[in-house]
């Protein structure tokens, strides 16, 4: 069968059918992975071919790079408050920025929730009775938990030991085939048959502490705003017998630490081995001044809600050897804004087994990174430098609407940035002009630029299905009829990589008059948050971090201008914000642009907007326009 797939690759080739051998080899290396690196090079030629045989659009202006601005030394008078702001509207201190989580652990709590605790095996029946002896002597009520035992394609009998314990607790059993080491695919296996939302995973030999599911059931009320990270204890548990965990529960005191057998996922102090992330939580105020705090994510004792682990995408089948998938999913549920928070007294023992562990981790890992270099762009160093990554660092997204004499413009001005690791998220908004035939026709094989098509729902929704396939870490906003300065990702992507904190960065722009001619456009030296609510400053280009956005409502659906003020205006509520002195961007005036038509309807949307955010900040105020011909703000007491 490989013979004949890969014959007809290559006959499709060589009649220069490109596109159809692109996805026989594919297919060939789906089902034949072994013969991947062969396979690799044809997929490489096909992709190659296709992109010489792709027509380039006609470039349709001038390109050019970011102009300095110039502005006084002394920028001391652009911090003072604006006149009309009454000085009863102040702003506090953001909570939430980064990992800080403490805001969240000052909210209400119940802990009457139903869990459900996934444990992975493959082989080790003796650590799975201790494992699910210990769930059995949790101090959670036993009614409300639920266990699913996922077996990775073991070939000892699991299925006896499930029936064992199934007159005591509520206990499911799902495998699948050997086809190699795949936790992840067993793990979303567990997950998937789960019934309840709160998910704790164990792996085969990490015993759980009896306060564990309590202690992290208390964090039930914040699991859909954050994952919980239990820490671990090596221990010797082989001539422990089950039966003898559930005889004396208090053996847990008498359990000895010792050194494990491998040097890769530990760390040794003195005569025993210890959790290495227990020093990251200490000089990191338990990950709350974190960079990465997603590292720290492993998935042999954690909790998480299965809805947002559903959302962000499972575990990447892709890892098929030890390593790496855990954090990759740590990273993806950080970027969808969620907080990382140990929970020091969820507590689990790792069963340490005689001799060296049957997973070459080593070896494991070292392939295992170049996957995760790849689809994680915090961690670039771990892998081979390409043209094109599986998750770029940046994403540009435009929303778009019968713009087919702009498209082209907009998209090579991303294309041409000196800041490579980039990918361009377009949503067709109904368009009914050629917009999608020139998207077809100039951008069909390229992997940087995607789109999606939907009916037209405006322009809040445009952009959050835009947002939404995007990938990123860094978001880009560019409209349909505009273009980029070709180093101005590079510069919002320097600043962004200073501070986590920062999850907006701005630049100024200028306007392309219909006759060609530039023109500059407004331009405030500084952000101020008492500024931002009395005004748009936050211009084009504006690039903001991911994980802040779905800290955020998204763009509002509701309204058809102001949009974009609204956006900012949330994403100041959570983040910290720089502007840089530069004009990045060029907005094309021709008369038809949504902020010149529909002007008036724009600052009428301002005022709304603007008493939404005050409302939002626990302010009374109504506000409106001076006039219908004076866009001035107007704050009056609610």
């Amino acid at each position: 069968m490989s013979t004949n797939l890969i014959k007809t690759a290559n006959m499709l080739f060589r009649n220069k059918m490109y596109s159809e051998a692109l996805k026989s080899y594919t297919q060939a290396i789906n089902v034949f992975p072994e013969l991947s690196n062969t396979l690799e090079l044809n997929v490489k030629m096909c992709k190659n071919k296709i992109l010489a045989a792709t027509p380039e659009p006609i470039l349709g202006y001038t390109p050019f790079v970011c102009k300095e601005i110039i502005v006084d030394k002394d920028l001391s008078r652009f911090y003072t408050r604006p006149k009309h702001l009454p000085k009863d509207i102040t702003f506090d201190h953001i909570n939430g920025l980064g990992n800080d989580y403490s805001h969240l652990l000052n909210l209400a709590s119940s802990e009457i929730t139903k869990v459900s605790i996934v444990v992975l095996t493959y082989n080790r029946i003796d650590p799975l009775r201790k494992t699910l002896a210990g769930i059995l002597l949790q101090t959670y009520p036993l009614t409300l938990i639920e266990v699913i035992v996922t077996d990775d394609g073991g070939n000892e009998d699991v299925l006896s030991v499930v029936r064992e314990f199934s007159k005591l607790l509520d206990i499911k059993y799902v495998w699948h085939r050997d086809v190699g080491f795949t936790p992840a695919a067993a793990r979303n296996n567990g997950v998937g048959i789960a019934r309840n939302d709160f998910i704790i995973l164990l792996d085969v030999d990490m015993y759980p502490s009896r306060d564990l599911v309590a202690n992290y059931v208390k964090h039930s009320h914040i699991v859909d705003r954050s994952v919980l990270i239990g820490p671990r204890k090596y221990v010797d548990m082989n001539n422990i017998l089950y039966s003898e965990i559930l005889s004396h529960p208090e053996f847990e005191a008498s359990l000895v630490e010792v050194r494990t057998n491998n040097a890769v996922a530990d760390k040794s102090v003195g005569a025993i081995s210890v959790d290495w992330r227990l020093d990251v939580f200490k000089n990191t105020d338990n990950l709350k001044n974190e960079k990465v705090p997603f590292r720290v994510f492993a998935s042999g004792n954690v909790a998480f809600s299965k809805a947002k682990f559903n959302e962000v995408g499972k575990f990447n089948e892709l890892f098929n050897t030890w390593g790496g998938e855990d954090t990759e999913l740590g990273f993806r549920f950080f970027n969808a804004g969620l907080y990382m928070i140990p929970v020091l007294s969820a507590l689990a023992y790792h069963q340490e087994p005689i001799g060296l562990n049957e997973t070459d981790r080593a070896s494991g890992k070292e392939i295992s990174n170049q996957v995760f270099g790849d689809l994680c762009p915090y961690y670039r160093h771990l892998t081979q430098k390409k043209a094109d990554f599986s998750v770029p660092k940046v994403s540009i997204y435009i929303p778009t609407y019968n713009a087919e004499n702009t498209i082209c413009d907009a998209i090579d001005s991303v294309l041409r940035q000196t800041f490579r690791d980039i990918e361009v998220c377009i949503c067709d908004d109904g368009s009914t002009d050629g917009t999608l035939a020139k998207l077809e026709r100039y951008y069909g094989t390229n992997p940087k630029v995607r789109w999606v098509s939907q009916s037209n729902g405006g322009i809040g929704a445009a952009s959050n299905a835009a947002v939404r396939l995007c990938r990123g870490i860094y978001i880009g906003q560019l409209d349909s009829d505009d273009y980029l300065a070709d180093d101005v990702v590079e510069k919002c992507v320097a600043q962004m990589d200073k501070d986590l904190r920062i999850g907006l960065v701005y630049t100024s722009y200028e306007n392309e008059q219909p006759d060609g001619t530039i023109t500059p456009g407004y331009n405030y030296p500084v952000f101020t948050r008492e500024k931002l609510i009395t005004a748009m400053i936050a211009h084009h280009f504006r690039m903001f971090r991911k994980l802040y956005w779905h800290r955020t409502s998204g763009f509002n659906e509701r309204i058809k201008n102001a949009v974009d003020y609204d956006m900012y205006l949330k994403i100041a509520e959570v983040c910290n914000a720089v502007h840089i002195n530069v004009i990045g961007y060029r907005r094309r005036l021709h008369g038809n642009n949504t902020s010149v038509v529909n002007f008036k309807d724009q600052v009428k949307n301002a005022a709304i907007v603007v008493s939404n955010a005050l409302e939002r900040c626990g302010v009374s105020y109504n506000v409106k326009l001076e006039s219908d011909d004076k866009p001035l703000l107007i704050f009056t007491k609610g």
